[in-house]
């Protein structure tokens, strides 16, 4: 009897260490999951932010560029730009970069737009022979210089 008392204790053990094993496993899985799901929302969290600014600054100069005629709004939000008889209002408010399309004659007021794309805020400044587009996201600024003409 002393021989099935042993084996009996033998297989709890074996089983217990088997257990134990695998629950090592499993809390170190889920200690490397759980890091990279902070390395993977940082990463893109970064890319969202640079992407934010850089597409809008790149559609901003864009449309400037290829514009008849240029009016900087009051302050300093948006911009006016006239082009092949059309009206475009590009201002920045609520998180977002927003643009509305009117006749040459229509509402030039930063108002009644869709949303181009989500950014904290867009200051647009006339320096001279230069604009200075300035876009934040996410805490950071990005800005560029833009020749007139």
């Amino acid at each position: 009897m002393k021989r099935t008392d042993r084996s009996s204790a033998a297989r709890v053990l074996n089983t217990v260490a088997s257990l134990l094993l695998f629950l090592v496993f499993t809390v170190c899985m889920l200690i490397i999951i759980g890091t990279a799901a902070g390395t993977y929302s940082r990463i893109t969290g970064g890319y969202e932010r640079i992407y934010g600014s850089a597409a809008a600054i790149r559609y901003i100069s864009n449309k400037i560029r290829a514009a008849d005629e240029v009016q900087i709004i009051d302050d300093g939000s948006g911009i006016v730009i006239e082009s092949n008889g059309i009206c475009s209002v590009i201002y920045s408010r609520k998180g977002g970069l927003y643009e509305k399309s009117t006749s040459i004659d229509g509402d030039r007021s930063a108002t009644g737009g869709d949303l181009v794309i989500s950014v904290d805020d867009v200051l647009i400044a006339d320096i001279g022979d230069m604009y200075e587009i300035s876009v934040q996201q996410g805490g950071e600024a990005s800005a560029v210089m833009l020749r007139k003409g």
